[in-house]
């Protein structure tokens, strides 16, 4: 029984030793077909793959690694066995960090079968191999044709890229989401912005309102692909919060994954469009000019011959009374029809010096001296109500002037001023020695550069406005009621200055009063003497930091001009929030503010009130082409220091500059001041 057991063991552990033969078989038939297919598999693959052992030796290459590199019989060798030295030391210092745990990418260059140099990115990774020791595998790709492709494309771009950075026009890109994707060097200093404050910021934020509707609107539907012009004109907004124009030409490009992108060629044509303003101003002053030229050689015709009626009119009425008595009837009749052509003799007389046909008698004059008996006529016809201020600069420049004349141009002013203060106020007369640069008169036709004696006269009234300013000079023009003025005394001042070669301009606005400026030429002569001018050296900056605020683009740009050509650095910007924003972002870097009192938005008074709340200490100088004296004074007394006169007269502008920065700052609280 046991022998039987026995056999019977072995038969059954026979039986099992062929079904594991047979299993085991199978298993090497599947590993050795699964070897081949891996073979094959790796010999078509367009890439070498290669297995290292720990000592870096090659267990394994396909096809490629040997037919495209030339190199045979590599299994068991090292790589310096087989590479240049320069290249067998990088791949096996790449094996030992392997080895270590690290993941290796690399570029390198070797030499094919035929010599030509390839290019190939190997990448090296540590795997698992025969009784638990590690392997190092590794895959070169062929990235020859790549890296062509690459070069030549970086090429183009560099090419590209420098036609763009060197353009003289601003370009941008802009993404479908209204991002800033690329901005070139001229865009930047255009804007004053650097390329990382442009790139990535959405192109909205530097558009004046003005320009933000249309221009949005014509993006989205080029978005869309809708029909939209391709060139216009926008207004961009400096980082300083200056405005420029800038002409636009778009253009619209689609990304490989097809979205669309903006590309904008930007041209600034601010100094363009301001230069045709101004030729448009000086075209427009100079049929001004030549209107009251025609007018006036119209009216002394006019008058000329209407006096010789008059003369005719009075004589023979005045034959007339000669024989009657005053308790004749016809007597009181004929004196009516005598005083009515002594009047109409006095509107043809205004009308002759309007044309400049009378004779003015001049003769060295004392200005100040003229205006103190104006003042004493005026203080016996004008209301009480009204207010008599005089500011007379002692050592006045001598004029040459007719006397008489000076007298009806102050009392008509004097008395239009008192029809426009019905209800009472101020009624100011200034004197002051100015010097009139080229800059000032190119942009005031009829100003001609050298000394004068500036006599201002203004009132606190109700003003006028613009369409008023374009004719107040024009003969029978007049603002006041029917029967309440002949609309000659204005033509007559006009007339008068002219005669004088003289300069005359008006500054007004409804309810802000009226302001005349009349520049005399000053007599040159030795007994003329001359208060001698600041000289240039004293009026000259340091570098100091001047942030000018103004809405007038002209002014701005003349202020800016004066400036840093006498050594200071300017900042400008058009509006009171604009120089309060740029207070904030530049504090502590602007000595001094030099502040236009009429403005859009919150004005000149509130934007000093912001401006102190921010520095008590901070120097602010007023600019203002009304009197300081008249409306301007409460603001300048609000906490300024110093009054600059508009437009900007060299001395005088870099005078009130010089003083203010060398001023001891405030030590008192802003409120207090």
């Amino acid at each position: 029984m046991k022998k039987e057991g026995t056999f019977e063991e072995m038969k059954k552990r026979i039986s099992e030793l062929e079904k594991e033969l047979a299993m085991r078989r199978r298993v090497e038939e599947d590993l050795r077909f699964s070897e081949k297919r891996f073979s094959s598999f790796m010999d078509r693959l367009p890439a070498a793959v290669f297995i290292k052992d720990t000592e870096s030796r090659y267990v394994y290459v396909n096809r490629f690694y040997e037919d495209v590199l030339g190199v045979k019989g590599v299994i068991g060798k090292t790589a310096d066995q087989i590479f240049p030295e320069s290249l067998s030391r990088s791949m096996l210092l790449d094996d030992r960090k392997v080895l270590s745990g690290e993941l290796r990418i690399r570029e390198e260059k070797i030499e094919d079968a035929e010599g030509k140099e390839r290019v190939f990115e190997t990448h090296k990774f540590l795997m698992g191999g025969q009784k638990g020791l590690p392997l190092i595998g590794g895959i070169a790709l062929d990235i020859t044709e790549r890296k062509k492709a690459e070069e030549r494309l970086r090429a183009s771009e560099e090419r590209f890229r420098s036609i763009v950075e060197n353009s003289h026009d601003g370009i941008v890109i802009i993404d479908g989401n209204f991002c800033l994707e690329y901005a070139n060097d001229e865009i930047c200093k255009m804007m004053g912005y650097g390329p990382e404050e442009l790139v990535g910021t959405d192109f909205r934020k530097f558009l004046d309102e003005e320009s933000l509707g249309y221009t949005v609107e014509r993006y989205l539907k080029r978005q869309r692909d809708e029909e939209v012009p391709p060139r216009y004109e926008i207004n961009f907004v400096r980082k300083n919060g200056e405005e420029i124009r800038v002409e636009a030409s778009i253009s619209i490009v689609s990304t490989e994954m097809g979205e669309r992108r903006t590309i904008a060629q930007l041209l600034d044509i601010t100094e363009r469009k301001k230069a045709a303003e101004e030729k448009k101003k000086l075209e427009a002053q100079l049929r001004q000019a030549q209107k009251m030229e025609a007018v006036g050689t119209l009216a002394g015709g006019v008058a000329h011959d209407f006096n010789n009626v008059l003369q005719a009119i009075l004589g023979y009425t005045q034959m007339l009374l000669l024989d009657r008595t005053e308790d004749d009837p016809v007597h009181a009749k004929l004196k009516r029809i005598e005083n009515s052509a002594h009047r109409a003799s006095e509107l043809t007389q205004q009308l002759l010096t309007f044309s400049r046909k009378v004779e003015s008698e001049l003769r060295p004059l004392d200005l100040n001296s003229e205006v103190r008996q104006v003042q004493e006529l005026l203080e016996k016809t004008i209301p009480k109500m009204i207010d008599i201020e005089m500011y007379l600069q002692e050592d006045l420049w001598i004029v040459n002037a007719d006397p008489m004349q000076m007298e009806q141009v102050m009392m008509n002013l004097g008395v239009n001023a008192r029809d426009a203060m019905p209800e009472g106020g101020k009624l100011v007369f200034e004197t002051e020695n100015v010097v009139l640069d080229r800059q000032y008169c190119a942009a005031h036709l009829g100003a001609k550069p050298g000394k004068f004696v500036l006599l201002s006269i203004s009132d606190t009234g109700i003003g006028m406005d613009k369409d008023a300013l374009d004719h107040i000079f024009e003969p029978f023009y007049t603002t006041k009621e029917v029967g309440k003025g002949t609309g000659l005394g204005l033509a007559m001042v006009y007339g008068i200055v002219k005669n004088h070669d003289g300069y005359i301009m008006c500054y007004s606005e409804p309810n802000k009063g009226t302001t005349f400026k009349i520049y005399l030429p000053v007599v040159e002569s030795q007994s003329a003497k001359e208060k001698v001018i600041v000289e240039e050296r004293e009026l000259r900056g340091g570098g100091e930091r001047i942030l000018l605020v103004d809405d007038e683009e002209l002014l701005r740009k003349m202020g800016k001009e004066i400036l840093e050509r006498f050594g200071y650095r300017v900042f400008t910007v058009r509006d009171g929030e604009s120089a309060v924003e740029a207070y904030r972002e530049r504090e502590g870097e602007i000595d001094l503010v030099i502040l236009d009192l009429v403005m859009p938005g919150m004005g000149g008074k509130r934007c000093l009130e912001e401006l102190l709340c921010l520095n008590h200490s901070l120097k602010i100088v007023i600019a203002s082409g009304y009197s300081v004296n008249g409306s301007t004074r409460d603001v300048v007394d609000a906490g300024a220091k110093g009054f600059i006169r508009k437009p900007y007269e060299l001395t005088q502008m870099l005078g009130t500059v010089r003083e203010a920065l060398d001023s001891l700052p405030d030590t008192g609280k802003g409120e207090n001041r």
